[in-house]
């Protein structure tokens, strides 16, 4: 995640909270430490799902007869303690299918393990938004792709908008930092700025703009092109500082593309080359493209993966091995040339960039469009820029 009003005007909001960082300084102590630790661990609790997502990378409907038991998940649990990991992100199809959920988030709450919910939304009533809470969840993120008609066609059903809204207020209301995800495509990019204005407009705290990733239904014939990847991301960093400016207590952040964190350091070096320099210092700590190394993802029927994305590469299982050996002590190729990736990466744009070490592309997405190591194809900035 790339928090483009931490950058760009060195406050955060959510993710201060969420990874107990009380740090107000531009480069927290927080994040130096988290630099080369795993630091979030996404867990797919079921693939049951009450709608069907047009752009779903887990491919989610029907629940799997072999999903981890609540055993087997506290057991992980125990690990993810030992291993001192920082967030627990529940994740699905939709978690709050789980009957054992609320079990599951209280016991890791109590190992010491911070739990982020990402959800759908429309479950949460007013009676679940105070389980979630009690249960020790700090975060609720809600997919919603668009406003209501846009959203609903992406969700599969009608009246998927409103509820989702409601449960979002509802987990508002309720105590707990809530936040909207937003995975852009050629379908919903007009409606960014409206979804944004609904978010300010009730003071929700985080808006998380997620790039596409070719992954179970999405493809990138679903993806904007990088001209209008360009001028999101250039919109939305004026408007983090907007909002800023304002006084508003809101957070704009983007997922899964490493390269807006150099366009923000290019942008910002033409108005301030000194504030720039000191952005470029705090995208060094924060690093690029963290899957196989700061990120993990493990499915419901334990299979380990480098993110949450990339489930046609199985590097482990918690049921025949322990999470702690699988990514401590890797045997599997795909991770260890992971955490080497700058001396791999190769490509016309990605293998002369001169911030490689700092961005690397989003490897997932360059393995989609056929090299793993090659460029990344979602990548907006042009070679003069990355060349320097």
């Amino acid at each position: 995640m790339i928090s483009l009003t931490k950058m760009l005007t060195g406050k955060a909001t959510v993710s201060q909270e969420i990874t107990y960082c009380n740090d107000e300084s531009f480069i927290p102590e927080r994040l130096k430490t988290l630099r080369k630790r795993l630091a979030v661990v996404v867990l797919n609790l079921t693939a049951r799902c009450n709608l069907r997502c047009v752009h779903c990378y887990a491919n989610a409907g029907k629940g799997l007869e072999n999903e981890l038991r609540t055993e087997e998940i506290e057991k992980l649990i125990d690990e993810l303690a030992k291993m001192r990991v920082p967030v627990l992100l529940f994740s699905g199809g939709e978690p709050l299918l789980r009957e054992d959920i609320f079990e599951i988030a209280s016991y890791a709450s109590k190992k010491g393990v911070r739990c982020s919910l990402s959800t759908n939304g429309t479950l949460i009533t007013e009676d679940v938004a105070d389980k979630i809470r009690k249960a020790g969840f700090d975060y609720v993120g809600v997919s919603i792709d668009g406003l209501k008609s846009t959203n609903d066609r992406f969700r599969g059903k009608a009246g998927a908008f409103e509820s989702a809204f409601e449960g979002l207020l509802n987990a508002k209301e309720a105590g707990l930092l809530t936040g909207i995800r937003f995975t852009v495509t050629k379908y919903n990019l007009k409606d960014v700025e409206g979804v944004l204005d609904v978010l300010v407009e009730n003071e929700i705290p985080r808006f998380c703009l997620y790039h596409l990733v070719p992954s179970g239904r999405a493809d990138f014939a679903d993806d904007i092109s990088n001209a209008e990847r360009r001028n999101l991301i250039e919109w939305l960093m004026k408007r983090s500082v907007e909002l800023v400016d304002e006084g508003h207590d809101i957070e704009i952040l983007t997922v899964d593309n490493p390269a807006d964190a150099i366009f923000a350091y290019l942008k910002l070096k033409e108005e301030d080359p000194e504030k720039a320099e000191k952005l470029l210092e705090f995208v060094r700590y924060r690093g690029g493209d963290g899957s196989g190394e700061r990120i993990a993802n493990i499915d419901m029927v334990g299979d380990v993966h480098p993110n949450q994305f990339w489930w046609d590469h199985v590097c482990g299982n918690i049921r025949k091995e322990s999470f702690e050996d699988i990514w401590l002590k890797p045997r599997d190729n795909l991770l260890l040339k992971l955490r080497m990736k700058s001396k791999l990466i190769r490509g016309e744009k990605c293998g002369i960039c001169r911030f490689k070490e700092l961005c690397g592309g989003f490897r997932l997405r360059a393995l989609r469009a056929g090299d793993l190591w090659g460029d990344d194809p979602d990548c907006y900035l042009s070679k003069e820029e990355i060349s320097g």
